[in-house]
């Protein structure tokens, strides 16, 4: 299967962050949670998502790098707020941080400044528009403004789409556990299971509609990736059991215990479908793991925009004196004459 895992890892590669990129977006989310917590009204803030977990990937050229995050606000200030008061959605409180933050970033006399900053509300609380791409890409920050729950574990979080005081303002969440679940386990499998996140991130973003939150993912990928497996194997376990329990009617449970049960972004019948032909797919790959042509046609389903973008790359060496390395491909330096597809790159030490 040496052929299949060596594109696989190549595929790792090619979705890699662009490191410029990844170091800018944890440096403004660290920006963004101190100059919240700034604010009268923060009380402490926290790092979510893909950053804390080490599962960032951009599949495709254009794709925005956001880092996530949430300030607590001071329940005590505010018992109105929230499930546990009176119902109130933080929209007042949003917009006040929206005005005490803007500003912040825009100042010169702070390092870093960002001239061209923009802070809106968005649906679960605040989005930071820095307005100074790193390398061609957007790097945003998403936080996410929330309480703490009263009786249980997480946080409340707000849909400030609702109206201010309806049932469906405010949902249960705990951002922070799903992070330490995550993260937890021997090295070994933490590694495998955070590989193959990003391959899952990466297949699901193929698509026009992606079929499922990144968090889905995350959370099947924890659920069904154990000790010992190979990453290829990893990816196709999780593709179909995840199918399975579709076709079985059964729910994906919060492993915490505190969110409801998560739903695919597309119709259950679709979602299914889609995760069994990936599995399909990648099984025929398995199947035959050394044949060449085999394998590069499943990739190239599996992963249609990632694998049309090696391709050019490689298409673009108009000399034979190109590497991999000129064209910003990682790994050791290897000849490409101009006709060369990527379907035929092997490792070659140098």
């Amino acid at each position: 299967m040496a052929h299949l895992h060596n594109q696989f890892d190549d595929l790792l590669t090619l979705i890699n962050v662009d490191p410029d990129v990844l170091a800018a977006t944890r440096e403004r989310l660290v920006l963004a949670r101190r100059l919240a917590e700034q604010h009268p009204e923060g009380r402490t803030s926290y790092s979510s998502g893909s950053i804390p977990v080490r599962t960032h990937i951009q599949p495709h050229a254009g794709a925005v790098s956001d880092g996530d995050g949430g300030i607590i606000l001071d329940r005590v200030q505010h018992p109105e707020l929230g499930p546990d008061g009176e119902g109130e959605a933080p929209h007042t409180i949003t917009d006040e941080l929206v005005a005490f933050i803007g500003p912040k970033l825009r100042d010169p006399e702070r390092t870093p400044f960002y001239p061209k900053a923009r802070v809106c509300t968005s649906r679960r609380g605040l989005k930071i528009h820095f307005g100074a791409p790193v390398n061609g890409t957007e790097v945003t920050v998403d936080l996410i403004v929330a309480l703490r729950r009263r009786d249980g574990r997480g946080l409340w979080i707000p849909d400030l789409e609702q109206a201010p005081g309806s049932a469906k303002a405010w949902s249960a969440s705990d951002p922070q556990g799903h992070v330490e679940l995550l993260t937890s386990g021997a090295d070994a499998l933490r590694r495998t299971r955070r590989r193959a996140i990003r391959i899952l991130k990466a297949w699901n973003a193929q698509a026009a509609k992606p079929g499922f939150s990144s968090h889905q993912l995350s959370v099947w990928a924890y659920e069904f990736v154990e000790p010992r497996m190979g990453l290829v194997s990893a990816v196709h376990t999780v593709l179909l059991k995840a199918a399975l329990r579709l076709q079985r009617g059964e729910s994906t449970k919060d492993p915490r215990s505190v969110s409801p049960d998560l739903k695919p972004l597309i119709p259950d019948a679709d979602a299914e479908r889609r995760l069994r032909v990936a599995a399909d797919r990648l099984a025929k790959a398995i199947a035959d793991p050394d044949d060449v042509d085999t394998v590069a046609e499943v990739l190239e389903y599996l992963f249609p925009k990632t694998m049309r973008e090696r391709e050019r790359a490689f298409s673009a060496a108009s000399s034979p004196l190109s590497t991999t390395a000129s064209l910003g491909l990682a790994g050791a330096s290897l000849l490409i004459p101009k006709t060369r597809s990527w379907r035929e790159d092997t490792a070659v030490e140098g």
